[in-house]
């Protein structure tokens, strides 16, 4: 078998060329298609509102559904940043996302929670002081 790719001579069964470093095509890759724990979170933290981490992961119906509500209300978009801390949101074709960083993804949810919490105190706080 050879490479599509460089041309090589490559193992019948490779998934990878040695070679060029490709991917053989038709070859059965488990981790082709997989999408990124990393890039999914990050997109839902600078942009959930807007769904695009439900694009990137293949969820297009409910990310349009998303971006048109501005994440639920913004509601929507913290439940699924939530989900994604803790490796639980899954990709359209139900399979984990890849390369979950357990540190990174409790660290994201703390501040997230704190930072709810803390803008939440200070709008009934500005509420009370304009009742006055």
């Amino acid at each position: 078998m050879f490479c599509s790719k460089c041309g090589k001579e490559i193992h019948d069964e490779a998934v990878v060329c040695v070679h060029c470093g490709c991917l053989v095509e038709g070859s059965d890759n488990p981790f082709s298609g997989q999408k990124s724990w990393v890039v999914a979170y990050l997109l839902a933290w600078f942009l959930g509102a807007f769904g695009i981490h439900r694009f990137y992961t293949g969820h297009i119906a409910t990310g349009i559904v998303q971006m048109l509500t501005l994440g639920g209300c913004f509601i929507w978009a913290l439940i699924d940043f939530i989900t994604l801390s803790f490796n639980n949101f899954k990709d359209n074709d139900n399979k984990s996302l890849t390369g979950y960083i357990k540190p990174l993804g409790v660290a994201g949810f703390c501040l997230c929670v704190f930072g709810t919490l803390f803008y939440l105190l200070i709008f009934i706080i500005s509420f009370l002081l304009e009742a006055l």
